[in-house]
């Protein structure tokens, strides 16, 4: 009996062990499942603390874009002159950036900066999906440098920009620090910036100009008047199409009406792929002042009263750019050593001026005299914009190569005869056939070859000397005449024009003639205008005519960011 009684004591200890075992494995089970699911929990709330800082990050940068290149460039834009310049020159005279900033960064005319000391602030806090997390972003500006006077009416305010964001989730925060710099440039506008610019949308006999299929313009279009629509598609507008009337022509099947309207049912049916704005205010294109700052950036304060090639200059150095007396030809080149040069006649004297950019020195051959002489300083104007050639009469002949580092415009008092290719030496030629599937237009993206023609009293014309299939690199201006092809309406067709740049005229030139039941090309060129995208970004060839209005712009703005991650 006892070793029974035995037996039952040692089974009643062992489950008694067993229970405590049990118990104890259960115990560590079960801190086992409560630390992991802290672990997870903590692993979880800390991931999503770091993409909401992440997202707090991306939202600030998406945020100071918007502050300069929307709500600032919109400020300036709608400002009046005046109150521009004398803001601008007041701040720069100050040294005072940080103050223009905060006035000028303005959303519906209500400045969104707070100033704090020498730095300006934006601070936004935002809730997530879910509502457990949180971010904020604080964006400082301070001044890089003294804002600077960069040209005629034309100021940079540099800044530097530092990025504080933070994401939380629960207890557990992230940080996220973005550094950069950007400068502001507030300039006038000017003409370069249109794709296609006219006082009238018509010839100069009064016929109307049609946009059909085969109009396609990737930048701003404006007239001072109405735009003329014609079959579906009836044009591609990539960016703002404005003009004065408030009603558009469409052809309507050949019986035409007007319409205050973008489109006419389904007969005539351009396709904006931005704006179409009618009842806009018009554009004044180009001014006498204009003219005449521009015949003085050529000639200086020299006097000319007989016909030659003029290079003024003072003391062995360059005094202002390239004036011309008369009617002259001009040929564009680049040299052996990558310098530009121009020959110029006029009458029996020539000249070829060579453009050493790497010495900042001029040679000039006259070859009529057999003399060359070698001046300290280029062709850029008195204000050393950029390479000018004013001809105070026509230029009968032009063609030839824009060196890849110059930036240079060639007015006239009258006409402007274009007999041959007119080419960037530095450029993306195009691939395949305008008007066939696969075509890539040619680019001037990212370099820095650029030219204007400016006509003040009479036409830029595409002579009969031209070559067929012509290529035209630059922007066009002609204020009292058209930019047109001589003799279009006879002979074969010469193939296709292709226009590098924009065209800005009083009236619209013909290119050529079709036959208007096949579309089929009759005589002249087809035109093939290819916007210049530099000037969207407020670039433009040197002294070319501006607006009445100011712009400003910031490309570089997402160019130089440093990233970091919080601990």
């Amino acid at each position: 009996m006892r070793k029974l009684k035995n037996e039952k004591g040692m089974a009643l200890i062992l489950t008694l062990l067993f229970s405590v075992i049990l118990y104890a494995l259960s115990g560590i089970f079960l801190l086992r499942v409560v630390n992991e699911s802290n672990m997870a929990r903590v692993e979880r709330e800390t991931t999503k603390s770091f993409y909401a800082g992440q997202a707090a990050s991306q939202a600030a940068v998406r945020q100071l874009n918007i502050l300069i290149n929307d709500f600032l460039t919109n400020t300036i834009l709608n400002s009046d002159p005046s109150g521009v310049i004398s803001y601008a020159t007041g701040k720069v005279a100050s040294g005072d950036g940080i103050g223009w900033l905060v006035f000028a960064v303005r959303d519906n005319n209500a400045p969104v900066l707070t100033p704090n000391g020498e730095q300006a602030e934006y601070t936004l806090t935002s809730d997530l999906l879910p509502s457990t997390s949180t971010y904020t972003y604080k964006i400082i500006f301070t001044e890089k440098e003294d804002p600077s006077v960069s040209g005629d009416d034309a100021w940079d305010f540099p800044f530097n920009y530092k990025v504080e964001a933070k994401g939380t989730t629960g207890n557990f925060n992230n940080d996220v620090f973005i550094n950069g710099d950007f400068t502001v440039r507030v300039q006038r506008d000017n003409f370069a910036k249109y794709a296609l610019f006219t006082n009238s949308q018509t010839t100069p006999s009064g016929t109307n100009v049609w946009f059909t299929d085969k109009t396609n313009f990737a930048g701003p279009v404006h007239t001072n008047d109405r735009f003329n629509f014609a079959w579906n598609p009836s044009g591609t507008f990539e960016e703002i199409v404005t003009q004065f009337q408030q009603t558009a022509r469409f052809y309507n099947n050949g019986s035409s009406i007007l319409l205050d309207a973008a489109l006419n049912g389904t007969k005539d049916v351009p396709t904006f792929n931005n704006e179409f704005t009618r009842g806009a205010e018009t554009v004044t294109l180009g001014t006498s002042a204009q003219e005449s700052d521009m015949i003085s950036q050529a000639k200086g304060s020299g006097t000319y009263a007989s016909k030659g090639v003029y290079i003024p200059n003072s003391s062995g150095a360059l005094t202002a750019g390239i004036y011309v007396k008369g009617d002259g030809t001009i040929s564009m080149s680049v040299d052996g050593s990558n310098n530009a040069v121009y020959t110029i006649t006029q009458g029996s004297s020539t000249k070829v001026v060579t453009v050493n950019q790497t010495s900042a020195q001029t040679t000039v051959q006259d070859v009529s005299a057999g003399t060359t002489t070698t001046y300290s300083g280029m062709p850029d104007g008195a204000e050393d914009v950029g390479t000018i050639i004013y001809v105070d009469g026509n230029v009968t002949s032009l063609g030839g190569t824009v060196q890849s580092d110059t930036q240079l415009t060639i007015s006239s008092k009258t006409d402007i005869v274009i007999t041959n290719h007119v080419k960037y030496t530095d450029y993306t030629p195009a691939t395949g056939t305008p008007g066939v599937a696969g075509y890539v237009p040619p680019t001037a993206d990212g370099t820095n070859n650029m030219l204007g023609l400016v006509s003040w009293g009479g036409s830029v014309r595409i002579g009969t000397a031209a070559p067929n299939n012509i290529e035209i690199h630059g922007t066009v201006l002609a204020q009292d005449g058209i930019f047109t092809v001589d003799n279009y309406s006879s002979g074969s067709p010469r193939g296709t024009a292709t226009l590098l740049g924009g065209a800005i005229t009083d009236d619209y030139g013909a290119f050529g003639t079709f036959n208007s039941s096949t579309g089929t090309q009759v005589s002249g060129y087809g035109r093939n205008f290819v916007y210049d995208d530099r000037m969207q970004n407020g670039q433009s060839p040197p002294y070319f005519p501006t607006l009445d209005a100011f712009i400003a712009f910031s490309p570089d703005i997402m160019d130089k960011m440093i990233w970091q991650q919080g601990e």
